[in-house]
C-alpha cells in the first residue's frame, strides 16, 4: 500500500475534499454507507478515516477488506 505511487498520488489530488464529501464517493461507489446504523465503530481518527475512505473508492473494494479494518 505504502509503495503504490498512483495511490498516492491520488490521496494527494483529494486533500481538499471534505470528510463527508469522500463518505458520499463512497456511499456512490459501493451503493451503500461506510458507516452502518447499529454498529459501534469504527474508531479512528479523521486522518485514518481518509485514508482508509481513499483506499476503499480507489481500489474499489469495501470497507471490510481494507488492511487495516481488524487491527483491533
Amino acid at each position: 500500500m505504502d509503495n503504490d505511487t498512483l495511490f498516492k498520488e491520488f490521496c494527494e489530488e483529494g486533500k481538499s475534499m471534505s470528510l463527508g464529501d469522500l463518505l458520499s464517493d463512497y456511499a456512490h461507489t459501493f451503493h451503500a454507507a461506510f458507516f452502518v446504523m447499529g454498529e459501534d465503530g469504527p474508531y479512528v481518527t479523521d486522518k485514518e478515516l481518509r485514508d482508509w475512505l481513499n483506499w476503499c473508492v480507489f481500489y474499489g473494494k469495501p470497507r471490510n477488506e481494507y488492511p487495516l479494518a481488524n487491527k483491533d
